[in-house]
């Protein structure tokens, strides 16, 4: 997409968006108490220091495909600014996966139909799912259809099987949906750990993760870590497109953890287990030829901290 088009299409984003960089995650870099986005200034300093670090360490940003097509009805008036998250997706992940392993193949189709499902507003659009026979389910809960899945946002579906207590799905839009995680973090990145089969039945387990900075249902978090590990099973198609897609995590941890009512050192205990066993292909840790730098591991821990 040309310059130009992209300014035109940032203008016309809603008002209430900070930025083309914080659609959905709008919360704060540091636990500052202001509850707010970053300021410009602070996107350029990121943007600075992902162009620093990729230099540094010969790195490459995630590939998130279909991003160029200027006919594409994107819901914030302009394709997504991914530098924030990647910024935080190279400095923390656990995992470097070899270019053009099936890992990284992998990573990139959920990163690309993420994007979609979160920016493109017309479902037909997508191109990352097979569009007649996408569908997708969580833990046991609802299978989704293409369609169906596009209406009611990842969030109520991922979500689906909590009990009502913790996610009232029958009363929460796409919208209302994506506005409860607004002010949580700054942004929340996700990682292929490892892939277990080959295409056409692809089984993986990932991390999603983000520091909580800011706030959720007027809880606020102190910088902690908050970590989410899972399994996953997606079948695609001969172009690599999703069938379907069934994901299981403990989500009921997850929401706890944000409300305050469970502490970060209190979940994902199956996960510390394996890791301090070391006898388990689902490590939580960097192997030793996938070493994370000892400093970023402390800022993981602490919250993020502007060098």
């Amino acid at each position: 997409m040309s310059t130009t088009n992209t300014e035109a299409n940032a203008e016309a984003a809603p008002s209430n968006v900070p930025s083309l960089a914080q659609t959905h995650m709008q919360g704060p870099l540091e636990v500052n108490g202001s509850g707010k986005a970053l300021t410009k200034d602070e996107l350029e300093q990121v943007k600075e220091k992902l162009k620093a670090l990729k230099l540094e360490r010969g790195l490459k940003e995630p590939v998130r495909s279909f991003m160029d097509d200027t006919k594409t009805k994107w819901r914030f008036g302009g394709p997504p600014d991914y530098s924030l998250t990647n910024y935080l997706y190279l400095q923390q992940r656990t995992k470097v996966h070899k270019e053009g392993s099936l890992e990284q193949v992998v990573e990139n189709l959920v990163k690309t139909w993420e994007m979609e499902r979160s920016h493109k507003l017309d479902y037909t659009e997508h191109k990352s799912v097979d569009q007649k026979n996408f569908r997708i389910s969580a833990n046991g809960g609802k299978i989704y259809n293409n369609k169906e899945a596009n209406q009611v946002g990842n969030y109520n579906v991922l979500l689906d099987a909590c009990p009502a207590k913790l996610w009232d799905k029958a009363n929460i839009s796409w919208e209302k949906s994506h506005d409860m995680f607004h002010t949580a973090f700054a942004a929340f990145p996700w990682e292929v750990l490892e892939v277990f089969s080959p295409p056409p039945k692809v089984a993986f387990t990932w991390r999603h993760w983000g520091n909580f900075t800011g706030t959720f249902e007027k809880n606020q978090g102190n910088g902690q870590l908050v970590e989410m590990f899972g399994f996953g099973t997606a079948t695609v198609n001969s172009k690599l497109q999703l069938c379907d897609v069934e994901i299981f995590y403990n989500a009921e941890e997850f929401i706890n953890v944000l409300r305050g009512t469970k502490k970060v050192d209190e979940v994902n205990q199956h996960w510390a287990k394996a890791a301090s066993g070391g006898g388990c292909p689902f490590l939580h840790k960097a192997t030793s030829s996938e070493k994370t730098d000892p400093k970023e591991e402390q800022k993981q821990k602490k919250g993020y901290v502007a060098a």
